[in-house]
């Protein structure tokens, strides 16, 4: 799914016990192109995207040159009967409700895999089918794979309200955060993760709303258990170091 749109939904099993084989490897995948088919015209896009699957857990975040704000989707992926099922835990506006599931036909390509959702409801009640074709990313497994979500942050003077959804896996990690001040704010980027095995791990930023946010960043990383995480960073526009604490979706 891409471009902030969250309207359609479908009745789909729920996950089973056992697991079934996946419809799709674990991985970052780039979007290359989408098309929006409609009873009476066919609509392109080329959007810049990221979406990544770890561990039963997607993300998707990309801006939207319509609302002129980052679009995001996160939450459970998983497989069945040959199909693809994702249930959204946190669009742009916040938590959604989980009752919703969105069922994808998946076919692998030789560089990644092609999406289809048929029926989907756009923002003025008309109806499209959807077809994306993704690029796999090349990228290693990490410790830190998997779909967080902040708990806490240390204070900074003027930001209020920090809330961000945050994942890695397949070499690359995507964010998306809100914020406020005088207004509200909300942010994302992504790009290349590179665990150093040491504690640290260097975060190429590729694509990202921030201006001067795409660029090399350490930060620090510790995995408190297997379901908290931490991470430190030197802020390069006041020099102050950001701690943040993340739980496992």
């Amino acid at each position: 799914m891409a471009l902030g749109f969250m309207a359609w939904s479908c009745t789909a099993p729920e996950p089973e016990a056992e697991a079934t084989p996946p419809v799709l490897e674990d991985g970052a995948y780039s979007l290359t192109h989408a098309t929006w088919t409609y009873a009476d015209t066919v609509v392109e896009f080329e959007p810049q995207q990221i979406k990544i699957y770890a561990d039963g857990r997607y993300m998707f975040a990309t801006w939207n040159s319509t609302t002129n704000s980052p679009a995001m989707g996160a939450g459970a992926a998983w497989s069945e009967n040959g199909m693809m099922y994702e249930q959204p835990y946190h669009n742009a506006n916040g938590a959604t409700d989980s009752s919703q599931t969105f069922e994808l036909g998946i076919t692998a390509t030789e560089g990644g895999f092609e999406q289809t959702i048929a029926g989907m409801d756009d923002n003025d009640s008309s109806s499209f089918d959807l077809y994306e074709n993704w690029l796999a990313l090349e990228g290693e497994a990490t410790p830190y794979d998997g779909l967080w979500v902040l708990t806490s942050r240390n204070e900074i003077e003027g930001i209020n309200d920090f809330q961000e959804i945050k994942m890695i896996g397949g070499g690359h990690f995507v964010w998306y955060h809100t914020w406020s001040d005088t207004v509200d704010h909300a942010d994302f980027g992504y790009g290349q993760f590179i665990d150093n095995g040491d504690g640290t791990a260097t975060e190429v930023a590729q694509a990202g709303s921030i201006e001067g946010y795409e660029g090399e960043w350490s930060i620090n990383y510790t995995l408190i258990g297997s379901d908290m995480l931490q991470q430190s960073y030197i802020n390069n526009t006041d020099s102050t170091e950001v701690f943040q604490n993340y739980k496992r979706l």
